[in-house]
């Protein structure tokens, strides 16, 4: 299915597992679809809705990376929300689907009952580091803007972050692998411009704000994001942290059930 926020094209998909009241929002990471999700969408609740984020997927677009920017694409997700579901949902966001999924409820906080955030972040604190990573994701875009995305893949997928994904079966592997490069490379340049964590705001902050229960994941052999996960568990009011055995980064990817039955924990026990 097709919508139209804010002059821009979004796809989504809607799966509805059974009839209970629940209501689902699942935002991927970067290079990722509406199917990132596929493992994990069979243990949920109610009705899930999943769009391919701008620029992503079958959101592509032509427009500049000043569109990417996450206020535009949070009150395109808010639109998305108020049009399609019926508020106050669940939102389940991934890395940078994460930081957008952050950005939303602390903007609009009436539309999200229960926020889940997956290997993300509140932003960087500092404005140096945040220059110099808003620099380094200029050099990426760059390389993507000259067409090598072969090359921004293959430098992406060995990154130590991904490290744990090659223990992944090799069907897994490949369909994580083609999914990054059916990407568009100029989308994803300017999705690294708008919406990179250079670019993303301090959310710090703000995280004391959030008085709806927060489930925070991260996989046990992603040490950046156990330690950023363990920081934003003491300031948020209701925050819950969860760090899943075996698993990296992508905690619903690498281990999909043990992901899910803390998510469905966390919903009987809220």
């Amino acid at each position: 299915m097709e919508i139209i926020l804010d002059r821009e094209k979004y796809y989504f998909e809607t799966v509805t597992n059974n009839k209970q009241p629940s209501q689902w929002l699942l935002l991927h990471g970067f290079m990722g679809s509406h199917h990132d999700f596929d493992a994990v969408i069979p243990y949920l609740n109610g009705t899930i809705l999943l769009p391919d984020l701008l620029g992503h997927g079958k959101s592509r677009t032509s427009a500049p990376y000043t569109r990417y920017y996450i206020d535009r694409q949070i009150d395109d997700l808010a639109g998305l929300i108020k049009q399609r579901m019926n508020p106050p949902i669940n939102l389940w966001g991934y890395s940078m689907g994460g930081r957008l999924a952050l950005g939303l409820t602390l903007k609009h906080p009436k539309l999200v009952k229960r926020l889940v955030l997956e290997s993300s972040t509140a932003g960087i604190t500092s404005s140096v580091e945040r220059l110099n990573r808003r620099q380094h994701d200029q050099q990426l875009a760059k390389t993507l803007k000259q067409g090598n995305l072969f090359e921004f893949v293959s430098a992406w997928e060995n990154l130590k972050l991904f490290a744990s994904q090659k223990r992944l079966s090799l069907n897994r592997q490949k369909f994580i692998h083609q999914q990054r490069m059916g990407q568009d490379s100029i989308c994803l340049a300017n999705s690294l411009l708008g919406m990179g964590t250079g670019t993303m705001p301090n959310y710090w902050p703000q995280l004391h704000e959030l008085d709806l229960p927060v489930t925070l994941l991260a996989g046990a052999l992603d040490s950046k994001y156990t330690k950023l996960t363990a920081q934003m568990e003491k300031i948020l009011p209701c925050g819950q942290r969860h760090i899943v055995r075996a698993a990296g980064h992508n905690t619903h990817l690498e281990q999909p059930f043990m992901t899910a039955k803390i998510i469905k924990q966390e919903e009987h026990y809220k």
